[in-house]
């Protein structure tokens, strides 16, 4: 992202926003307080500055956050106050921003309108209780309420596991199986849950009333765990079998609805009061965008003011969003043969055992491309993992010349590569014969780039792909 020194020594650093709720969750309508006097701080013309305080005076620590519609894409900036309480939003492009507080011990303030240039006193609201305050703390600080099986339920039998429906159209059932250790119960949460999920934020620690009326908060959570085009269940049952997570997910919710909260986050201190985050609107409500990139990782300096890049993994497109003309857009990740489209599966099954919560019974997810895991070349050209043909090439398998086949025949195929120019808008599709993810460049001048596949116990490399020609 976009890094620069600005005169008062701060570090400013951009961060993609991958959604419009990013960083906004819960502001509350309340009568505006009155401002404080106004403290006069050092800005330029395209800053806005000032001084926040509270009941007990200035407020150290806080957020300052400042949005505006004006353009094309919804942007933010957020800055963190001082010990005295003062804030620098810096070099804010000249359109009209609603700003307001948000902390920890504290609700949202009212916003309040203000432009670049403006000296800005505002007033922090303190919490009426310890729920107002919690609802802003990191999901994860919630999830740290989640009741753990203790030390001594290990090892612990898992019963077998019927196949469910997920990633890949369907998800694999397991046979009974035995957790060694309190480690391993943590990696199937970690696996299971927040691999695709913020666990502890709104949508997961409360069950949402659009769900339905049910007898018991364990009925809740697994007619949660089936709404759309996932099924969650199998993903529970790994951590003690079908009763017993749902059990666990109950107990969980039903504490933090009684009014269990975690404990307070300490505000942000030291270096962490000199960052700056710029968000922009990115992609869409329904995306699930695999990773994101701004530049080459060798050197930084690519791509500098370019655009942000993120593979929406199930539109089948490679979302941009222009952070210096704030506008955002997308590309169709293409096939080698666009006709090999309609002969793929989905990797999202494309029926529903209940409607969701937030889209019914819309598919949201119905591309079978899958594109993920961008990166970028000294060329500033992105480079991102997709399904590029139905079949696998005769030069991949068993049966080839190809000396790599001859010791690692692959059928069927992987996901191919995607190599997308900024400079001309082409993308262009590369076949490949392995399978894996998350592409590498060695320090080889981009000739080669190169595949990993992670697994549990080992990795291993795939074959290396010459970028100046395309091939194996």
């Amino acid at each position: 992202m976009n890094m620069q020194i600005i005169g008062r020594g701060a570090i400013v650093t951009g961060a993609l926003a991958l959604s419009t709720a990013v960083g906004l969750t819960g502001q509350q309508a309340r009568p505006a307080a009155p401002a404080a006097p106004a403290v006069a701080v050092p800005i330029d013309a395209d800053d806005i500055g000032g001084v926040v305080r509270g009941p007990n005076g200035p407020e150290a620590g806080v957020w300052v956050i400042a949005e505006t519609a004006d353009f094309p894409i919804k942007f933010r900036k957020i800055v963190v106050t001082d010990d005295q309480g003062r804030y620098v939003l810096p070099d804010l492009p000249k359109a009209s921003y609603q700003v307001w507080v948000r902390g920890y011990g504290l609700v949202d303030s009212s916003p309040i309108k203000a432009a670049p240039g403006q000296q800005l006193a505002l007033n922090a609201v303190s919490a009426p209780n310890a729920k107002a305050a919690a609802h802003y703390y990191p999901g994860n600080y919630w999830l740290s309420l989640m009741q753990l099986p203790p030390r001594d339920a290990y090892p612990m039998v898992i019963p077998a596991i019927p196949a469910g429906r997920g990633q890949g159209a369907t998800t694999a059932g397991s046979p009974a199986s035995t957790v060694a250790n309190q480690a391993e119960w943590v990696y199937n949460l970690k696996r299971g849950c927040q691999a695709c999920h913020q666990m502890g934020n709104v949508a997961t620690r409360e069950v949402p009333k659009s769900l339905g009326t049910f007898d018991s908060s364990i009925a809740a959570w697994e007619r949660r765990a089936q709404a759309g085009q996932v099924d969650m269940m199998p993903a529970i049952s790994r951590l003690g079998g079908r009763e017993r997570g749902l059990s666990l997910f109950a107990d969980w919710t039903d504490r933090i609805a009684a009014g269990e909260t975690p404990q307070t986050p300490p505000r942000p201190l030291g270096a962490e009061r000199n960052v700056v985050i710029s968000e922009w609107d990115f992609a869409t409500e329904r995306a699930f965008v695999h990773d994101v990139v701004a530049s080459d990782r060798r050197n930084p300096t690519v791509n500098a003011q370019g655009s942000i890049y993120g593979a929406d993994w199930s539109a089948g497109t490679l979302e941009m969003v222009d952070p210096v003309k704030f506008t955002k857009s997308s590309v169709r990740a293409p096939m080698t043969k666009e006709e090999d489209r309609a002969k793929m599966r989905t990797w999202s099954s494309q029926t529903m055992i209940a409607p969701s919560p937030y889209w019914g019974d819309e598919l949201a997810w119905n591309d079978p491309v899958n594109p993920s895991q961008p990166i970028m070349d000294s060329k500033g050209r992105v480079w991102y993992r997709s399904q590029t043909r139905a079949d696998q090439l005769d030069f991949c398998k068993a049966g080839s010349n190809n000396p790599f086949a001859k010791n690692f025949p692959l059928d069927p195929p992987g996901k191919g590569l995607i190599v997308y120019d900024p400079k001309t808008g082409k993308s262009t599709p590369i076949d490949v014969c392995y399978s894996g993810g998350h592409n590498v460049f060695g320090n080889d001048k981009d000739v080669y780039a190169y595949e990993w596949k992670g697994g549990a116990l080992s990795v291993k490399a795939g074959w290396p792909v010459d970028t100046t020609t395309g091939g194996n």
